[in-house]
């Protein structure tokens, strides 16, 4: 944080005094962004720092570029020379736009923690702020007269385009839209908008001023970076395209039709602007690293035919000094860290050709460095930090750095716990290097990064934004990376981002394509079920999880709903659920989790960060970090920390490091009670931390039955006794306030449970499985309501085919299909609950089906003995839809075959349920109150199971059956147990016999 305050950091310290409110205000709705907008404006629209030139601008006579870089706007002459700032602190300044008769320079500037427009002299001076209200106000472009200034501003919920007049102070709407260009002869607005019906942040328009009608130029799927800027004839548009692979500078015609690609390169060009005389166009591009400023014909060209404009000096508008940092280990060599360097105007600085990043949720300036650093700041009083994960203390010190001189600076590190020798090892499970960020991050940097994060095992996921790749499609290769060393591993896997929840792929050596589905517009509109990557994951040896799994409280099945947890887990899928994550809330989290172990269902507690690590504007990989128990002791593999997650010997943490013990058990182990056995178990937890916390808490069965407030903020302990009359499982839990060393919210980490099992059966609340059945419910009206939309535009390739049902269609034919084939194997243990929900929805005849047509192609090739399941996806298939079956050969059916058992095996789930406590505290100790189902929807859905054993086809999820329909099935179908009694009956669930 800025050694001068801004208002929202003295906020941010009167809040700290408020520590339970801050708790619960973070629980009510988590949100780590700066400026207040979505994650995808914050990373990648608005404006932030960076080591090398961005957004140049040609002075009017040709002669001269302006750029932002390090906080402040400079100019250069076009061809090179001294860099000479027109700004200094303690503002940061970006966007500059010089005005026509180039003796002022508009530019966006933030000051006390919001975006304004300012304007400041060419020679450099004071800015003078045209905006100063609350909203967020960037991108300034002058008008061809000079009299008036265009800009974004975030009001009414939309980004709008307006028009201030500088003479008169008159603010107004000019359209909606965001990256506004005035034609040179005034009399057109060029901006970016969305487009309906198509992926991405928006196409290129054309409005004539001051009312006329937009015309859609050019639309392909950016991600704000198509910046269109006119040529000086008012015919063409320079802009940004990503359509070839890698961010390209393009011309279009003003009047539309196809572009023209100008910069011909594998690495990323950004904001083109074109010389008054349109000879050249100027540009910067990341190549490995920082950007660099170039310029080129205005016929474009290789990078060989580029011009670059060398910065041979810099001239700050203050005196300058240098902080020289060494960051030491405990045993005094340099070692990775993670560096802060706040100077004496109150500004964060980076080393030049280091990457200078933003943590959103506390605004920390931070860079990473491999033990050493040479830092130019303004002379004056410099606080240095440096810090390295969450088990060493952070070592900080304030120096005078003198103008002109050189200042060294030492810190040491020292450890708060050496955890891998006690055998927990660190990971993420949730982490991105590639993700349409400014700079240019190569595999080196990145697992830079991790080192000087101490993140032990790093699962870099590639995934697919909308259509484009995140990632690179050579780094699946199921090897870590070349790079990783003994205590330092760094493997790609996949996310599957679904529409109705994402899936984390760890440790698999293969894509299961599509990476997405309910992308509108696309080929994979259908919503789809998708269990059948969490089998291929399974099936590649690897793990599967739930990834940032809820945003704001889910009090209700509509707002569990939102993803198809609840789903996969009822059928036995799915190893983690990621209890910390950037875009969820933890406490959120915890309610959907609690209620899944109370169905008796067994996950382990992880924590996957989702950062985007080629983005200026996020935290450091690690901020939500898994720790893992290795038994035995023995080096850290991928192999041993992924079946540490398999057995649940977890803990998740944004900053403390949580211990427990119950009956001299850890986390994922189970405890056998025989009926005569006392029903009270020891507990202990312990939690250091280098982050304040605020209260340690024991849960039992979903409910906080202890809580120890904090006297010392950064170690809590706590001895105690709990009763499990009827079993279940014990956690514990610590939550905190925000600090600088949270990359998340708020400070929070949770151990995985410890079960307790009585008498060989499991508890389970009769609650808490309605509940989510309910939710499961939603989820079938939700997906409908989705796919109604989706269908008809894809109607004609999105056929699909499904697990189970590929052998069953099987014909005699002599030619290869053109279908693509991937097969996931079926675990021979599921977690629990997972073999009675396959017998639920017939998978095992499924299973058998598989296996028959396995063995008559075995002498083609196919593995006998293997229990496999054939996924065929046609070409252009929404998805692999696990469940979306056809009718045909005695195979499962529909989706609504898959989740209407589903749900009613998980209402029929009643077993030993305690008594609530008054503070049953899923979040913040509030008594939940639910009301109970009548019985009529589990009498309706356990009759449609019936008249699925029969072999009749259920009715189609669009239509809803009337009840008095429904009466007169039930009275045709034979009396007998229903099917959804297979997950458990009134006497409680009895655990499978080993074997």
């Amino acid at each position: 944080m800025p050694l001068a305050p801004t208002c929202r950091a003295v906020a941010r310290a009167g809040l700290l005094a408020l520590l339970p409110l801050v708790v619960a205000a973070a629980h009510v709705a988590a949100r780590p962004n700066h400026y207040g907008q979505s994650d995808r404006v914050e990373r990648h629209m608005l404006p932030v720092v960076t080591t090398g030139p961005m957004d140049p601008v040609w002075r009017p006579d040709g002669n001269a570029l302006a750029f932002a870089m390090r906080g402040d706007v400079w100019t250069v002459p076009a061809d090179g020379g001294t860099a000479v700032a027109l700004t200094a602190g303690p503002a940061y300044h970006y966007e500059p736009a010089w005005s026509p008769d180039g003796g002022r320079v508009a530019l966006t500037v933030d000051a006390d923690g919001n975006l304004d427009i300012g304007i400041v002299s060419a020679s450099g001076g004071a800015v003078q702020r045209i905006t100063t209200g609350p909203e967020v106000d960037v991108e300034p472009t002058w008008a061809p007269d000079g009299r008036a200034l265009f800009y974004v501003s975030a009001r009414g919920n939309r980004f709008q385009i307006r028009r201030h007049d500088l003479a008169t102070a008159e603010d107004t709407l000019v359209v909606a839209g965001f990256q506004p260009a005035v034609s040179p002869d005034g009399t057109r607005l060029a901006y970016v908008a969305p487009v309906p019906g198509r992926l991405g942040s928006g196409g290129i328009w054309v409005k004539p001023l001051p009312d006329g009608a937009p015309r859609l130029v050019y639309v392909d799927e950016t991600e704000y970076r198509a910046h269109p800027r006119w040529t000086p004839d008012g015919q063409s548009l320079l802009f940004v395209s990503d359509v070839g692979g890698s961010n390209d500078v393009m011309l279009v015609s003003a009047a539309g039709g196809d572009p023209i690609r100008l910069t011909i390169d594998a690495h990323d060009e950004f904001a083109p602007s074109s010389s008054p005389d349109g000879a050249r166009v100027a540009f910067v591009s990341n190549g490995t690293g920082p950007t660099t400023l170039y310029t080129v014909s205005a016929g474009g060209g290789p990078r060989s035919a580029w011009r670059a404009v060398p910065l041979r000096a810099r001239t700050p508008r203050t005196p300058a000094g240098r902080v020289h940092v060494r960051v030491l280990g405990p045993d005094g060599r340099p070692t990775p860290a993670r560096v802060t360097v706040d100077a004496s105007d109150g500004r964060g600085y980076a080393p030049d050709g280091g990457f200078h990043r933003v943590s959103l949720a506390n605004d920390t300036h931070y860079f990473h460095t491999a033990g050493e650093a040479d830092v130019e700041v303004p002379a004056g009083r410099t606080t240095v930090e440096a810090a390295k994960g969450f088990e060493y203390r952070p070592a900080r010190l304030t120096v005078d750095v003198p103008a002109g001189g050189v200042r060294d600076v030492t810190l040491r590190l020292t450890r708060l716990v050496d955890l891998p020798a006690r055998g927990w090892w660190s990971g993420d499970t949730h982490v991105h290097d590639l993700h349409q960020g400014l700079e240019g991050l190569s595999h080196a940097e990145f697992f830079d990064q991790l080192r000087a994060e101490d993140l032990h095992v790093t699962n870099a996921l590639i995934h697919m934004d909308g259509t484009r790749l995140m990632g690179r499609w050579d780094d699946l290769t199921g090897m870590p990376y070349p790079g990783s060393t003994p205590q330092y591993i760094l493997q790609y896997g996949e996310e599957f981002r679904g529409s109705l929840g994402h899936v984390s792929m760890l440790g698999v050596k293969h894509f299961a394509l599509p990476f997405t589905a309910g992308e509108r517009n696309t080929p994979y509109a259908q919503p789809v079920i998708d269990a059948a990557y969490v089998d291929s994951a399974h099936a590649q040896g690897g793990i599967a999880g739930f990834g940032h799994p809820y945003l704001s409280r889910a009090s209700t099945p509509a707002a569990v709903a939102s993803t198809l947890i609840p789903v996969d887990v009822a059928l036995g899928k799915g190893d983690f659920y990621d209890l910390g994550a950037l875009y969820s809330d933890e406490l959120a989290s915890t309610e959907v989790y609690y209620r899944l172990l109370n169905c008796g269902f067994r996950l382990a507690a992880t924590s996957g960060t989702d950062n985007f690590s080629d983005v200026g504007r996020d935290p450091p990989p690690g901020s939500d970090r898994t720790y893992v128990h290795l038994r035995g002791g023995g080096p850290v593999t991928l192999a041993r920390w992924l079946d540490g997650i398999r057995a649940g010997h977890t803990f998740a943490s944004t900053g403390p490091l949580l211990f427990l013990d119950v009956a001299g058990r850890e986390p994922g182990d189970e405890i056998a009670l025989r009926a005569a056995d006392a029903p009270r178990l020891t507990v202990r937890a312990e939690a250091t931390s280098i982050t304040p916390m605020a209260r340690l808490e024991i849960v039992v069965n979903g409910a906080v039955v202890q809580t120890v407030a904090a006297t010392d903020s950064l170690h809590i302990a706590v001895a105690t006794e709990v009763s499990l009359p009827r079993g279940g499982w014990v956690a514990a839990r610590v939550v905190g306030p925000p600090s600088r060393y949270v990359g998340d919210d708020y400070a929070f980490a949770h151990t995985g449970p410890v079960y307790v099992v009585r008498d060989g059966r499991r508890f389970t609340s009769a609650d808490d499985a309605r509940f989510l059945a309910d939710a499961v419910d939603a989820v079938r009206a939700r997906a409908w309501r989705a796919s109604r939309g989706a269908r008809r535009p894809s109607a004609r390739n999105s056929r699909r085919r499904s697990i189970g049902r590929a052998p069953c269609m099987r014909r005699s034919s002599g030619t290869r299909s053109p279908r693509i084939v991937e097969y996931a194997r079926v675990p021979s243990r599921a977690p629990a609950g997972g073999a009675a929900a396959r017998r639920l929805l017939g998978l095992r005849r499924a299973n058998r089906c598989a296996r028959r047509a396995a063995h008559r192609g075995a002498r083609g090739g196919a593995a006998s003995g293997q229990r496999r399941l054939a996924v065929r996806v046609s070409r252009g298939a929404a998805a692999l839809g696990a469940l979306s079956h056809r009718a045909g050969h005695g195979c499962p059916r529909r989706v609504d075959g898959a989740l209407r058992p589903a749900a009613a095996a998980l209402r029929e789930r009643r077993g030993h349920d305690d008594a609530r406590p008054a503070d049953r505290a899923r979040g913040v100790g509030e008594l939940r109150q639910r009301g109970r189902d009548g019985g009529v929807r589990a009498r309706r859905d356990a009759a449609g199971d019936r008249v699925r054993r029969r072999g009749l086809r259920p009715a189609p999820l669009r239509a809803a059956r009337p009840a008095a329909w429904l009466r007169a099935v039930v009275r045709r179908q034979p009396r007998g147990r229903p099917v959804a009694r297979a997950l458990g009956g009134d006497r409680g669930t009895r655990l499978p016999r080993r074997g």
